[in-house]
């Protein structure tokens, strides 16, 4: 009888909810990748001008990977209903970062080509 039990048990369904955020980036990794990329840029942005492009490139990268994981249905919902409204920002904040960052290195290129004429 504990061995039928146990046999019948086995095939019962049962709903379960899988951890979406510990298979993605925590918030801070989020804030810290806009760092990563956006310092750099901004300092390639005012040694020359046409790395800005490269600025553009990474933010709009960094915009489409948030919006394509956070509006996924399966993931996007779990990961919203886990971390909430913070992650939503800091997902969104990589890319302001690296756009501000590209810039704020435009306009110190701009300022520092004044200078020199």
């Amino acid at each position: 009888m504990n061995k039928l039990l146990t046999f019948a048990i086995l095939f019962i369904s049962f709903s379960t909810v899988a951890e979406v955020s510990d298979k993605m980036a925590t918030i801070p990794e989020l804030w810290l990748q806009g760092f990563l990329f956006g310092v750099p840029v901004y300092f390639l942005t005012i040694w020359r001008k046409g790395f800005v492009v490269l600025g553009i490139s990474f933010t709009v990268f960094f915009a489409y990977a948030a919006y394509e994981t956070l509006s996924d249905p399966y993931i996007g919902v779990g990961i919203i209903q886990e971390q909430g409204t913070p992650y939503i920002i800091a997902s969104y904040g990589a890319a302001v970062i690296i756009a501000l960052c590209s810039a704020l290195g435009l306009i110190k290129n701009k300022a520092k080509f004044k200078a020199d004429i």
